[in-house]
């Protein structure tokens, strides 16, 4: 069992909140509660190797190890379908889960993420930071990450707690995660594919993300899509407002 948090009412419809990388499911805090406030039950998990959740097993992690452990994580909250929205490394996860255990996911989100794979130069660079984890630690990825996670709006209030997160990561975690997320393939054909509905929220101001690089499918019905202006990787702590809404009004109309 993943390390989790759950708000709200236990009948309530689930949303499945997946964090990013290096971080884990405190993420989540300042949108958890408005989503529980409008009746839904929120599951945020621990991916393996960050925040309490133990480590894959095995010597080389890929985004579907990880799927696999949130597939196992959601089957023991019994036949459901489903509202599954992950940020960043977690909407590669998402993307993953949605391909190989369709039976999961009812609504696919995607905040701060993409659908496709890494370039060379992208691929390159996380290797690369994995021997600079394994040399120094976590700690080697401050305070550059903290400053591209959280866009200029929200830099004083959260920069500092990105740099706690990531400082107390486990390095092998972060190891783990640059390598998957190095080996990852193109999803996009999952994310057009899809038949339920999906959600795509993305800052404006996103340093890690451009913008541009946000879902856009052009086949069946359009996402519930949300831009936030001046917002950076992290729209739930710069934004939190809008982002859960965006989430609401999402996983109302699965339910329509």
């Amino acid at each position: 069992m993943l390390a989790h948090d759950s708000a709200g009412p236990s009948d309530g419809p689930v949303v499945v909140l997946v964090h990013g990388w290096p971080l884990n499911r405190t993420i989540w805090s300042e949108v958890s509660p408005r989503l529980a406030a409008s009746g839904f039950r929120v599951l945020a998990p621990d991916l393996p190797g960050f925040g309490e959740s133990p480590p894959l097993l095995g010597p080389s992690p890929r985004v579907e190890a990880y799927a696999a452990e949130l597939a196992a994580f959601l089957e023991g909250f019994g036949p459901h379908r489903f509202a599954v929205a992950g940020h960043s490394f977690g909407g590669y996860v998402a993307l993953a889960l949605a391909e190989m255990s369709p039976h999961l996911v009812g609504g696919l989100g995607l905040i701060a993420s993409r659908t496709g794979a890494d370039n060379d130069t992208v691929r390159r660079g996380r290797l690369e930071t994995i021997e600079k984890v394994r040399a120094g630690g976590a700690k080697v990825l401050l305070p550059g990450l903290a400053e591209k996670l959280v866009g200029a709006r929200g830099a004083v209030p959260w920069r500092p707690r990105a740099g706690r997160i990531i400082e107390q990561a486990r390095a092998e975690g972060v190891i783990a995660g640059l390598a998957a997320m190095a080996a990852r393939p193109d999803r996009t054909a999952v994310f057009d594919k899809f038949s339920g509905l999906r959600l795509v929220v993305h800052g404006s101001a996103d340093a890690l993300i451009p913008v541009a690089e946000a879902a856009h499918p052009s086949t069946g019905r359009p996402p519930i899509r949300a831009i936030l202006p001046d917002v950076g990787h992290m729209p739930m702590w710069e934004s939190p407002e809008a982002t859960a809404d965006a989430v609401v009004t999402w996983s109302k109309a699965l339910r329509s």
